[in-house]
């Protein structure tokens, strides 16, 4: 069985039963939301099977739920597959549509015809608050890649999207009170977002929306400077970092501007959450706790008239701040456990960064409750940003502890992908972020126990199809569509494709940072930014922004002991090199994959030697980075010449 994620427990059953060509039946309890569910069901079991208008009763038994979904719903639901039809029952139309598409991957295609598997499944999530946060700032995302976005979060079981709606860069909420704080080119209408919130809700998602004050408020600034503190600012950042601005919590007028613009926020989004945000609040010569704790005084007292419980990032927590309010850990299982400690419920994101282009498998063995995961600084596939990731742990780690004042530790809500968008377009955001989170979703999902490895990758290549073939998003094409853009025809992209399959792009903040400034970072000095090679301009149309964040195909030839399959790899790898060289003084774009194309051809050579049983070994060049790439392939192959 290749659901994700995992269910609680399953029982077996005996036989399948077929999907007959008289259709889904629906019977029991109704709602126009189920109704709408039914709907999605029918297309995408279509698209799994490959069979139009093939069906099976199915006995629905609920409680009508309220319009909106709201943490601590019930989830649960009961799944039971006979010869005869499917039965699901759930306390409430939440469990339903979680059993509806786990209806959905157990569909499949079979020499017999569709069918689905006879077992009965109990199901119910670990945590209530299973999250995908998209950073709308950086980089615009359209409101109709977020509609894509509810889909797939739906077939995962995830229920929270966060959106980043404010930063330095853009401001992407087109208030009615202040239209003049909205990108000119790419925001979003109340209009778009209240779709936008009704389609989560039929999903049994909530959304909840962030403003980020009082820091990252260049976009802010630029229309209204005498509200700041800090460096002048003239216009919307195009640089990416931290910003020595702020809002300044003295003046009337910049906090009136605040709690409306919350105001109108509350208007569109129903959730009972709602995120101002609160990280990397830096002034030259100012402790931002004088800045952050004046503010948060003043605009809590608004969100809670606003009947909203506030949630922030974990750099907001102070002794002085009330416990009604959620952290969001991100700086390291450090600041969640500060946050436990010192009374603070906390929806924990720190190894769950999808922007790090970090293997599935090391935010899959991280649980938001337990411990601080795996061990980043002696992976051999992060060697090459080690002293960057123990440089900013020992920082993390150092972060003195809040004082507990409350009746008792906090809760941990569950936890929250993150995917900012500094490198990352709207044509891109699925390829970075569903080649993973699958995974993630699991972790969120399913019980600490639930951890093999090996396992949740079979699992997770299996949900890739799922999402191809329910129409949800084809991750391939991504990539492909992307070479086609850059005028590489269908025979190059074939000749390049071994190429492609066994790269990644480099890890954590290595391409964002650039070679001088994360230098500077790993050794604890001052950042020269301006030598960073990204900003807002930037163009990502490179082959390296076209890659899945991890290579599966490496990963799969580490147990491959099919010699003819091995000798065509080599072959492949060979027939790369030479279209590498052919169009590289044409392409600049392939020009650049120049030195890495050389070490895979190299290791095709490697690898033939230890096929014939010859000593063979992994040059030290092709385990480093070769610019902004990564040769997953290498450390794959030392692993095996060293067996």
């Amino acid at each position: 069985m290749e659901t994700m994620p995992w269910p609680r427990r399953i029982e077996a059953g005996n036989g399948r039963l077929p999907l007959a060509s008289d259709g889904w039946r629906f019977g029991g309890t109704t709602t126009p939301r189920l109704r709408r569910a039914a709907g999605r069901l029918r297309a995408q079991a279509a698209g799994i099977t490959g069979t139009p208008d093939r069906g099976c009763p199915v006995a629905v038994s609920c409680t009508p739920a309220a319009e909106f979904p709201a943490l601590d719903d019930d989830e649960g639901y009961r799944l039971t597959i006979a010869p005869h039809g499917v039965e699901v029952e759930a306390a409430a139309e939440w469990g339903v549509l979680r059993a509806f598409t786990t209806l959905v991957q157990l569909a499949q295609r079979g020499p017999d015809g569709p069918h689905l598997p006879c077992l009965a499944i109990d199901d119910v999530p670990r945590f209530p608050w299973r999250g995908l946060m998209i950073d709308t700032a950086r980089h615009f995302i359209r409101t109709e890649t977020l509609m894509d976005t509810l889909d797939a979060m739906a077939l995962f079981k995830l229920n929270v999207l966060h959106l980043h709606l404010s930063d330095d860069q853009a401001f992407r909420f087109r208030s009615r009170a202040h239209p003049e704080l909205a990108d000119a080119r790419a925001a979003y209408g109340v209009d778009e977002l209240d779709a936008l919130v009704r389609a989560a809700a039929d999903r049994g998602i909530r959304v909840v929306p962030e403003l980020d004050v009082p820091g990252h408020v260049a976009s802010w600034l630029a229309a209204h400077p005498e509200w700041g503190l800090g460096a002048p600012v003239a216009a919307p950042a195009t640089r990416f970092g931290v910003h020595a601005c702020s809002l300044n919590p003295d003046d009337p007028a910049a906090m009136r501007a605040v709690r409306t613009l919350f105001g109108e926020l509350a208007e569109v989004f129903p959730d009972r959450f709602v995120h101002f945000g609160g990280d990397e609040v830096q002034l030259p010569d100012a402790d931002p706790a004088t800045v952050q704790a004046p503010f948060n005084a003043q605009l809590l007292p608004a969100l809670r008239n606003l009947n909203k419980a506030p949630i922030a990032w974990d750099e907001a927590m102070h002794p002085e701040l009330s416990r009604d309010v959620a952290i969001q850990s991100w700086r390291g299982a450090a600041a969640r456990d500060r946050a436990i400690a010192a009374g603070f419920d906390t929806v924990h994101s720190a190894p769950y960064y999808l922007d790090l282009a970090y293997p599935a498998d090391l935010h899959y063995l991280a649980d938001p409750e337990q411990g601080s995961g795996p061990d980043l600084a002696s992976d051999p596939r992060l060697a090459h940003v080690r002293p960057g990731i123990e440089s900013l742990h020992r920082f993390w780690g150092s972060q003195p502890p809040t004082a507990n004042d409350a009746a008792g530790p906090g809760r941990v809500l569950g936890g929250e992908a993150c995917m900012w968008t500094e490198l990352v377009t709207d044509a891109l955001l699925p390829l970075k972020v569903w080649s993973r989170l699958p995974a993630i979703a699991e972790r969120l999902w399913s019980e600490a126990t639930v951890r093999d490895v090996d396992d949740m990758y079979r699992r997770l290549a299996a949900s890739h199809v799922v999402l191809e073939r329910t129409g949800t998003t084809d991750l391939d094409a991504v990539t492909d569509q992307g070479l086609e853009r850059l005028g590489l025809s269908l025979a190059d992209r074939a000749d390049l494709a071994p190429l492609l399959a066994m790269l990644e792009p480099v890890k954590w903040y290595a391409r964002l940072l650039g070679p001088t400034a994360l230098a500077q970072r790993a050794a604890g000095t001052e950042e020269d930014v301006a030598s960073r090679p990204y900003d807002t301009a930037t163009d990502l149309n490179r082959v390296v922004d076209l890659l899945p964040p991890e290579s599966l195909a490496a990963r799969d030839l580490a147990n491959e002991r099919d010699v003819p399959m091995l000798r065509e790899a080599t072959a492949d790898w060979r027939r790369q090199h030479a279209c590498v060289r052919r169009l590289g003084p044409s392409h600049p774009a392939i020009a650049e994959l120049a030195t890495v194309s050389a070490a895979l051809k190299e290791l095709a050579d490697q690898l033939d030697r230890h096929l014939d049983g010859a000593p063979a070994t992994v040059p030290e060049a092709a385990l480093a980075p070769h610019g902004e790439y990564v040769l997953a392939v290498a450390p794959v192959l030392a692993d095996r010449f060293a067996e």
